[in-house]
C-alpha cells in the first residue's frame, strides 16, 4: 500500500512539474531554458552550438559499441540458430563443435590451419609475441585455438545468411564548404552533394578510391560529386592535377594517380600527362604557377579550421563522415538526403 501510494504521489509531482515547465516553456518560445540570468534566458541548443563537436564525437564513439554489440549479438543469434537442431545452448554448441573438430582433425593440425604459431599478449600498451609452445602459450592457447574455430564457423554461417544492418552513424555538425578549392561532377544542379577529401599519398584513400568511383557511378546522374585536396601541404600531384584541370582533365588524371602505386614525383606525372595526350607546354606551365599552389594551401588551412583532421573524409550535403568504408552506410546516407 505504501509502494502504491508513494507511486501515486511520485507521478502526481512529475505532472504537476511538467504542467509548470511546459507553461514556462510557452512563454519562451517552447525552447528548452536551462537556465535565467537576471531575467535573461539560456537556452540548451546555445550550449549545444558549443559543444557541437564533442557531442558528435561522443555520438561516434556510441556507435562504435552499438555496432560491436550489433555484431556480436548476430553472432549469438547465428549460433543459436545451428544449436536449437540440436537443442542445445549455443555455448554448450561452441563446446561441442570446437570438441568435434580437435577430434577430427587433431590439434596440431588445427594450430597450423589457423597459424597459431604463436598468441598476440597485450599488456598496457606493449604488444608481446607469446610461443604457442612455451608455457605461457599451452596454457592459454586452447582458448585461442577455440576463438579461431568459431570465427571460422561463423565466416561459413554468414555466407550462407541473408543480413542486413540498419544501424548507422550519427550525423556530424554542417561543415560550411564556401570557399573551398572543389573540384566537381555528377549533376552539378543537384541539392544533394557528396564531396570526398583525399590525399594521393594516403594508403586509406588508395584503397577506397574504387570504392567511391563506384558509388559516383550509381549515383553520378542524381548527386553533385566534389574532391578536394587535403595533406600537411600541396604536394606535387595536388599541384599537377589543379593543372590537369585547367584542361578538363582533372577526373581522369587523379584516376590515373591513384592507380600509380610508386612514388610520385615529376617523372611519374609529366609520363601520365604525355599518356593522356595533354598539352604538354600548358600544363608546365600551370604546375609552375603559384595560383594553384595557393588555392590548395588555402584549403587545407580552412580544413583544419573546420576540424578536418583525416583522409579519406567524406562531407554528404554539410555533413561529415570520417573514414568511412562501408558503401552500404553511404549510399544511405545520400538516399536519405535525396528523399527530402
Amino acid at each position: 500500500m505504501r509502494l502504491t501510494l508513494y507511486y501515486i504521489s511520485a507521478t502526481l509531482i512529475i505532472l504537476f512539474y511538467a504542467s509548470c515547465n511546459s507553461h514556462r516553456s510557452s512563454k519562451h518560445n517552447e525552447k528548452d531554458i536551462i537556465a535565467e540570468l537576471d531575467g535573461e534566458v539560456i537556452y540548451a541548443n546555445e550550449i549545444n552550438t558549443i559543444i557541437k563537436q564533442e557531442l558528435y564525437d561522443e555520438l561516434c564513439r556510441i556507435h562504435k559499441i552499438k555496432k560491436k554489440a550489433l555484431e556480436q549479438l548476430i553472432n549469438v543469434k547465428l549460433l543459436q540458430k545451428e544449436a536449437n537442431k540440436k537443442q542445445m545452448s549455443y555455448l554448450e554448441y561452441i563446446d561441442d563443435y570446437t570438441n568435434a573438430q580437435i577430434e577430427q582433425c587433431g590439434i596440431d593440425s588445427l594450430l597450423k590451419r589457423y597459424r597459431l604459431e604463436s598468441i598476440t599478449e597485450f599488456r598496457g600498451k606493449s604488444i608481446y609475441s607469446v610461443a604457442i609452445d612455451s608455457p605461457t602459450g599451452k596454457a592459454t592457447r586452447s582458448f585461442h585455438l577455440k576463438g579461431a574455430i568459431v570465427n571460422n564457423l561463423l565466416d561459413s554461417l554468414k555466407r550462407n545468411k541473408k543480413i542486413t544492418k540498419y544501424l548507422y552513424p550519427p550525423k556530424s555538425p554542417r561543415v560550411d564548404l564556401d570557399n573551398l578549392h572543389t573540384y566537381y561532377r555528377g549533376n552539378l544542379k543537384s541539392e544533394v552533394s557528396v564531396i570526398i577529401i583525399s590525399d594521393f599519398d594516403c594508403e586509406s584513400c588508395i584503397n577506397a578510391h574504387s570504392l567511391y568511383n563506384s558509388i559516383y557511378e550509381e549515383y553520378k546522374d542524381k548527386v553533385k560529386f566534389g574532391y578536394i585536396h587535403y595533406s600537411a601541404m600541396p604536394t606535387f600531384a595536388e599541384i599537377a592535377s589543379d593543372a590537369a584541370n585547367k584542361q578538363n582533365r582533372f577526373w581522369e588524371f587523379q584516376d590515373s594517380l591513384y592507380a600509380y602505386r610508386g612514388y610520385i614525383d615529376s617523372t611519374a606525372v609529366f609520363k601520365i600527362a604525355h599518356n593522356m595526350s595533354m598539352d604538354i607546354n600548358k600544363f608546365q606551365n600551370d604546375i609552375a604557377n603559384d595560383d594553384g599552389k595557393k588555392a590548395i594551401e588555402n584549403t587545407i588551412n580552412q580544413l583544419v579550421l573546420l576540424g578536418v583532421y583525416a583522409t579519406p573524409t567524406l562531407i554528404i550535403n554539410g555533413r561529415l563522415i570520417v573514414d568511412s568504408n562501408s558503401k552500404e552506410e553511404i549510399c544511405h546516407l545520400i538516399d536519405e538526403e535525396l528523399s527530402k
